[in-house]
């Protein structure tokens, strides 16, 4: 299901390097929200979506839906892909691996 995306931000910002604990909390704080949090599942289990269709997956507003994708966009965790006017998003499951394992190796 396609549709027009009405969030107004593009890609904020390069992903964060893991090689600072400020860049994993930022991660971690991102994953924090429940709303966020149910994004990123619904994403990781579906691949990528449309706004509308997290939105409608989720029972939420695109309006809340673009401000929580903005926190998720900043901490590196969701990617936006143009497709004519429609903005489908997707997770980077590496990062979130490497964030992760990351705490992992501490245990080490």
């Amino acid at each position: 299901m396609s549709s027009v995306d009405d969030c107004a931000f593009e890609s904020l910002t390069a992903a964060p390097r893991l090689d600072s604990t400020e860049a994993r909390a930022k991660i971690f704080s991102a994953l924090a929200d429940p709303t966020r949090l149910s994004i990123v599942e619904a994403l990781l289990a579906d691949g990528e979506l449309s706004s509308t269709e997290i939105a409608n997956k989720l029972d939420i507003s695109l309006a809340l839906l673009c401000h929580h994708s903005k926190v998720l966009m900043e901490a590196g965790v969701l990617s936006l892909r143009r497709q004519g006017q429609t903005k489908f998003r997707s997770i980077d499951r590496a990062l979130l691996k490497a964030c992760f394992d990351s705490l992992q190796a501490l245990d080490a």
